[in-house]
């Protein structure tokens, strides 16, 4: 162990995946394509902590994920899991962890939910009788006891998640790598399963757990400290709380519009009570946001502006900053998009 109290730890670790680099290509002299993953990212994660990595779709969480359980090697830089180097280590690194990767199946669908936990159990060379009491603990956590002898291949996608979860924490890991874990799950047992996390495998077990999600209320409920990451860039470092503190502003106008043009924003930019603006396009309708100390201030003028541009409001809210609010003003567009 490092001795530092710090579980995860990552110096300038680098991903960068190409396209194009194959024997047929290189004959046909085609272009090699480079797409970077994650870049420069810096780390600490200390033990015990509850740590979130919030970001859209492709900007480098899953990856980063698999980095550190050592399912992909870096390009550059280091990194330590539970004192261990993932590349000098990885066994050890396996050992420590527990995983759940969304993008990926993980689990054999032709075995029953108990058959799945147990093969798995054994590959962590668990004792049988240790094994057989940590399945039906899991099984019952999870509520799917009663579906224990039922094949995964017949599970819906939800009750296969739970499974998942279940495989990653059946180890017993002082740390867990957990990749949008509450993907596919209902409403109500995404709400239940976060308080497992928070209140029972963080704080009663003293886990450490690093959690990527695109959901910024389910990074905002459950995590101590959040890193940004867009286009597998570290962009924004900190409690959730500072977080939403860094925008200054005290109250946010969102407008859903028809259109939008560079008049419009200019003249909304004129007036007094707006300290900024951010806009993008989602499903072919145009999203503004505007930030200012009192939307009643400046809300009449903003819409005489629209209107005089010829844009349709569509829907408009007021709302106090959230994460996703955050991310928008740093890189300009949302964590959906």
């Amino acid at each position: 162990m490092n001795g530092k109290d710090i579980a995860i730890e990552t110096h300038n670790l680098t991903k960068i995946f190409t396209r194009g680099n194959g024997v047929f290509e290189k004959l046909r002299k085609k272009e090699i394509y480079k797409t970077i993953a994650v870049k420069n990212v810096n780390l600490e994660i200390k033990e015990q902590e509850l740590f979130g990595l919030l970001g859209p779709n492709g900007a480098g969480k899953t990856s980063l994920i698999k980095i550190l359980s050592t399912l992909l090697l870096p390009d550059e830089g280091s990194a330590t899991v539970n004192g261990w180097d993932i590349q000098k280590n990885s066994f050890e690194v396996r050992m420590s962890i527990g995983l759940t990767l969304s993008s990926e199946r993980q689990l054999y669908w032709k075995l029953t939910s108990k058959e799945n936990l147990e093969y798995f159990g054994s590959l962590y060379l668990l004792k049988h009788s240790e094994l057989k009491e940590r399945v039906s603990d899991i099984l019952e956590l999870m509520g799917l006891s009663d579906q224990k002898d039922n094949l995964v291949e017949n599970f819906s996608s939800g009750n296969r998640q739970k499974i998942a979860l279940a495989r990653a924490m059946l180890n017993d890991p002082p740390i867990l790598f957990l990749d949008e874990p509450t993907i596919g799950l209902d409403p109500s047992f995404s709400q239940h399963f976060r308080k497992i996390i928070k209140k029972k495998i963080n704080k009663k077990e003293k886990k450490t757990i690093l959690l990527t999600t695109h959901y910024m209320e389910e990074a905002d409920q459950l995590c101590d400290r959040i890193a940004f990451i867009d286009k597998g860039e570290i962009i924004a470092l900190d409690t959730p709380k500072n977080l939403k503190r860094s925008i200054d502003e005290k109250e946010i106008i969102t407008f859903v519009l028809s259109s939008i043009t560079k008049t419009m924003l200019s003249e909304i930019g004129k007036l007094e009570a707006v300290s900024s603006e951010k806009h993008y396009e989602k499903d072919g309708r145009y999203i503004l946001k505007v930030y200012t100390e009192s939307a009643g201030a400046c809300m009449q003028d903003i819409i005489g502006i629209i209107t005089a541009a010829r844009s349709q409001v569509l829907s408009f809210k007021t709302s106090k900053p959230t994460l996703e609010d955050v991310f928008i003003k740093l890189t300009g567009s949302g964590l959906h998009e």
